[in-house]
């Protein structure tokens, strides 16, 4: 499988999530609602830490801080979709992510970039990666699911 392209340059472990787009994701147009990329990035994230052993009591303390989407093509109910997400940049505690929907055919249909923290759940503000989470988001690793069945 192809690693994630966008112009935040995938690095570190990465996931290709193989999925349907479903009814509620369609607006009146019948096409894709616009917000139904956040949930597709979202689910593949959350795949690709429990796949890297990223363990579920982080997930609530890892909140979105930045997000960049562009829309190229429209994507139809009950469509077939690729999902991918890549690691482009780990900091002291925040990690840039890119991403790509494509559709079957390999033509990128939405494209983007965004950035998430390591924060506590109970003090204000940002805290490092825990050095095992750090090493295991760098690491170079392409993965695939397929959640489309």
């Amino acid at each position: 499988m192809s690693a994630v392209t966008t112009g935040a340059g995938v690095t570190g472990a990465s996931i290709i999530v193989w999925r349907r787009v479903a009814w509620n994701e369609t607006d009146a147009a019948g096409h894709n609602h616009f917000t139904a990329v956040f949930r597709w990035i979202e689910e593949a994230e959350h795949v690709l830490f429990r796949s890297i052993g990223v363990e579920a009591s982080m997930i609530p303390r890892i909140p979105r801080v930045h997000i960049e989407v562009d829309y190229f093509d429209r994507l139809y109910f009950d469509e077939l979709i690729e999902v991918r997400v890549g690691v482009a940049k780990v900091g002291n505690s925040s990690c840039h992510f890119g991403f790509d929907v494509r559709k079957a055919d390999g033509a990128r249909a939405i494209g983007g970039s965004y950035v998430i923290v390591h924060a506590s759940g109970t003090a204000a503000g940002a805290m490092p990666w825990p050095e095992r989470i750090r090493e295991r988001l760098t690491a170079r690793t392409e993965l695939t699911t397929d959640l489309s069945a």
